[in-house]
């Protein structure tokens, strides 16, 4: 299910693509000549849940990502947002983040849950994905990775759907600086934890030590500004 099922091409043109039952005009086909591209084993291959559902939204978003699952000079990261999910989102205000990545990297699918929340009075309150509202934009273009504050409703990963995480129509690609800015705002009067999980393809390359040092000295910051 996963392999492209659009590889099956022509021996003779690189270019023309075979569907079952297709025909060349000029040429006649040559089965014993057609080249297979092997199935990609990723994460993906190995999620029992996920069905092939041809009029479904995730399998055809998938195949948008093969060229990208097959590079293999990409390897994966994940940045979550705020890094400590403990962080809280205090009422009607609108947390402010920024990542970095590496430049020429892919964001392609997030996850988002809403944890917990308490009331003005500091007891524990019920608390929805739809109280929050999320964006994540690139900060060389300002465009948005998948759209403009979205409602967190319709991002939540509750973990019953098949579709986990959400996976993009297309990879965004990342320019210099590599610089995603997010924000995710509370729409209530609740004190909010929440977190987003951004999922990209990063390209591998060697890590200097004024690099490492430079990320090492960040996260301390971070470290010292959260106490």
């Amino acid at each position: 299910m996963l392999g492209d099922l659009r590889a099956n091409r022509a021996a003779s043109d690189p270019n023309k693509v075979l569907f079952p039952g297709a025909v060349v005009k000029g040429a006649p086909a040559v089965p014993e000549k057609t080249v297979t591209l092997a199935q990609v084993v990723d994460g993906f291959t190995y999620n029992t849940q996920l069905l092939y559902l041809a009029d479904r939204y995730f399998p055809n978003a998938l195949a948008q990502l093969d060229i990208l699952r097959r590079a293999a000079n990409y390897r994966p990261r994940w940045y979550c947002v705020p890094d400590d999910i403990d962080q809280p989102i205090n009422p009607y205000d609108t947390l402010y983040y920024q990542i970095e990545v590496a430049a020429n990297s892919y964001c392609w699918g997030y996850s988002f849950a809403s944890i917990s929340a308490n009331d003005p009075n500091g007891d524990p309150a019920e608390t929805t994905a739809s109280d929050l509202l999320i964006q994540a934009v690139d900060a060389c273009t300002g465009v948005p990775l998948f759209q403009d504050f979205a409602s967190g409703g319709g991002n939540h990963s509750n973990f019953t759907a098949r579709a986990v995480p959400i996976v993009l129509s297309q990879p965004r690609l990342i320019l210099n600086p590599g610089l995603v800015n997010v924000e995710i705002a509370n729409k209530t009067p609740n004190t909010i934890t929440c977190q987003l999980l951004l999922h990209f393809a990063v390209p591998c390359r060697i890590i200097t030590e004024e690099e490492r040092n430079r990320e090492w000295q960040t996260g301390l910051a971070g470290l010292r500004g959260i106490r």
